[in-house]
């Protein structure tokens, strides 16, 4: 009530201060469900890799809650449980109508899940999923324009939001399930908090944002405690530098702090799964016994919580995120950004210096300690700094001298960073999977394929098609060469997987078996994952025609703009056929889908 007569009020002063924030949320909304049924429908398996399968949220409810009784000690170790709650609450409706309905016949925990079908139960899950990364995305953009306009002014935060809302990594995670989105959403609203205060509004709402955005970004995704750490010092030192008594952020961070105890005991469950919770971060800071460890997460963390590793080591650390930001952010927006930070510390540098104690935070604490670094990695950064370019996108279109041009320049600039953000979703809806499929429907049912990588990356096959899942040892030309299928699927996404294998004991270092060589290096030169030497060998001769197999096809969407891209998107589809026994090694002509193929290209890296 109180809020709404907030609005209210607002809406009789200023009809724009209600209508603009708004409409940033409604058309991010609208940019972030172009793809929402991307790779659907799918049953329980996704196209984008690490994202939460339909299924998941309610194993994890179910061991927190139901299945080994209290205070168990059981943790999902890739995640903590928070979003796997909330997507649970929000599968509740759903799931109840399938109940009623005769939709789910009994509850399993195997698939199909006690459904009746699976397939299009498991796609609705996965579309509620992906609907509220939409809603935390747009939530995103909205937290930044309100981060922006009372500091700045609306054409500020509507630039900031502008730029967020398309930024490359943004576009792509707010459409999947994976909890990038909403752990940013949590922490974009512990930010908010921080910057209100800072600007002299210390009314304890802004308290309590921080201390439960805090708690609950770190409660969907660890990495987000980088981004917070260094705000207490910020605040402390702008009361000061403000003259404000000692007393207001005494008090005020007492109530920050407590509403962080209280929402983080909340959101992992603590008073019903103590042990869980402290085996998570047992399990987070490698202080967990290996037995124990070994039982949840089978294969080795790549992170790296040491302290000095030496000058050639940070720096290489460092340039290595500094390309993937420039990746994930553009030229455009990275050259914006450089503006964008010396304005915001010229015009108002308390609020700068809450940006940039964030930035070094996730740094400095979650950054540098992942040995293997993926854009999504960056994306708290990559919002701030596409943030701050909307500050300077507006300015640089504001009258005064030599507009005419600037105004040139920022046209230039809005295309640019449209291209680079949309591009996103035509590459989602035009994905070569897609064509990929349509082939492999027109081929014979009878038809033997073989795969050797996670479904994450491939097409659907057609119902009634044998395809052989190859297992990890049977990936060898002698094994290949008796078993002939038809046809070989390969996507250059997640490549690595046919011939590599995570290290065992994530632990302990381990050397390398015989018949596996190093495959994965970290900057500190540890080893992080061994390539089967004769799954490589099999590997480099059947895609050089040695095996008796040709390129029958290949699909993939040429982006717009060249980018190293995010693993899971627009992988390149790559079918080998049986060479005809008559047909000699004689090379048949190359089918293609005409609006997406094109000449053979190195596969993409991991990012």
């Amino acid at each position: 009530m109180r809020l709404t007569a907030t609005w209210r009020k607002s809406w009789d002063k200023d009809r724009s201060s209600v209508l603009v924030p708004l409409s940033v949320f409604a058309l991010a909304f609208f940019l972030y469900t172009r793809a929402l049924g991307w790779g659907l429908p799918a049953g329980d398996e996704t196209w984008a890799a690490d994202a939460i399968r339909p299924s998941a949220p309610l194993a994890v409810v179910w061991h927190n809650l139901a299945g080994h009784g209290w205070n168990s000690g059981w943790f999902w170790f890739k995640y903590p449980p928070l979003h796997a709650f909330l997507l649970s609450a929000l599968y509740a409706p759903y799931l109840l109508w399938l109940w009623v309905s005769g939709g789910i016949a009994h509850f399993s925990s195997e698939y199909p899940f006690g459904m009746s079908d699976p397939i299009a139960s498991l796609s609705m899950l996965a579309r509620i999923g992906r609907l509220a990364s939409a809603s935390m995305g747009a939530g995103c953009v909205l937290l930044v324009y309100a981060c922006v306009v009372r500091s700045f002014d609306r054409a500020a935060a509507v630039g900031a939001a502008f730029v967020v809302a398309l930024a490359y990594p943004m576009v792509f995670y707010s459409q999947t399930t994976n909890v990038e989105v909403p752990y940013l959403f949590w922490l974009l609203l512990a930010l908010l908090g921080a910057v209100r205060i800072v600007e002299g509004d210390d009314r304890t709402r802004w308290w309590v944002a921080l201390g439960v955005g805090a708690a609950c970004s770190v409660s969907t995704k660890e990495l987000g405690a980088g981004a917070v750490v260094g705000l207490p010092l910020v605040l402390v030192g702008a009361a000061v530098a403000a003259g404000r008594p000692a007393s207001s952020w005494i008090r005020g961070g007492f109530v920050a702090a407590l509403s962080f105890a209280g929402a983080m005991v909340v959101a992992n469950n603590v008073l019903f799964n103590p042990l869980g919770f402290a085996q998570r971060i047992g399990f987070l800071t490698q202080t967990l016994p290996r037995d124990i460890a070994l039982q949840y997460a089978p294969y080795y963390f790549p992170i790296d919580l040491g302290g000095s590793r030496g000058a050639a080591v940070e720096l290489a650390q460092l340039s290595l995120a500094s390309a993937r930001l420039t990746t994930s952010l553009g030229w455009t927006t990275l050259l914006l950004a450089l503006g964008g930070w010396l304005l915001a510390l010229r015009k108002r540098p308390a609020w700068a210096l809450v940006m940039v104690a964030a930035v070094a935070g996730f740094y400095m604490i979650s950054v540098r300690a992942m040995l293997s670094l993926s854009l999504r990695y960056l994306l708290p950064i990559t919002v701030l700094f596409a943030a701050i370019a909307g500050i300077a996108l507006a300015e640089l279109v504001r009258e005064g001298r030599l507009r005419p041009l600037r105004l040139a320049v920022g046209g230039l600039a809005v295309l640019s960073i449209f291209a680079y953000g949309w591009d996103v979703v035509r590459m989602m809806n035009g994905d070569g999977r897609y064509a990929a499929e349509q082939w492999l429907a027109a081929q014979p049912l009878s038809s033997s394929v073989e795969i050797f990588q996670n479904r994450t990356y491939l097409p659907r096959f057609p119902q009634g098609m044998k395809v052989m899942d190859v297992p990890f040892e049977a990936r060898s030309t002698p094994e290949f060469q008796v078993r002939q299928p038809d046809l070989v699927v390969l996507s250059t996404s997640g490549l690595s997987g046919i011939t590599v294998r995570y290290k065992q004991d994530w632990q302990d270092g381990a050397d390398s078996e015989e018949g596996y060589s190093p495959a994965q290096t970290s900057i500190r030169g540890d080893t992080m994952n061994y390539s089967r030497d004769a799954n490589a060998a099999f590997l480099e001769s059947l895609t050089a025609g040695e095996l008796g197999y040709d390129e029958a096809a290949r699909f993939v969407v040429d982006p717009w703009i060249e980018r190293p891209l995010i693993q899971s998107l627009n992988p390149e589809i790559v079918v080998y056929r049986r060479r005809a026994e008559s047909g000699g090694t004689s090379r048949p002509g190359v089918e293609t889908n005409p609006s997406t193929a094109h000449a053979p290209s190195s596969p993409q890296g991991t990012h």
